[in-house]
């Protein structure tokens, strides 16, 4: 199924995905746009389970691969608090 998913369109976004970058961009932009708020924080938490989908989607890990695909939620959520501190020190 993985193959199948590879060889289509989505496969294209699912490589885009596959770096620790595009995580933090996200995160970093909910962040510096919205602070620390309800929104927020249910915007970050559903960015946490699609991070979860999308690693049960790669499947087993594989050495290759492993320490990148798990990398991006730390990053997620780093980049999301530097989003809103920075949100803060512009603020003032």
């Amino acid at each position: 199924m993985l193959a199948r998913i590879q060889s289509s369109r989505v496969g294209v976004v699912l490589k885009k995905l596959d770096s620790w970058v595009t995580w933090g961009v996200v995160g970093f932009v909910i962040g510096l746009a919205l602070g620390v708020n309800d929104l927020s924080v249910w915007l970050v938490a559903i960015g946490l389970g699609l991070f979860i989908a999308y690693l049960a989607l790669h499947g087993p890990a594989k050495r290759k691969t492993e320490g990148s695909l798990f990398a991006a939620g730390g990053v997620f959520i780093m980049a999301w608090m530097a989003g809103f501190i920075a949100r803060g020190l512009l603020s003032l």
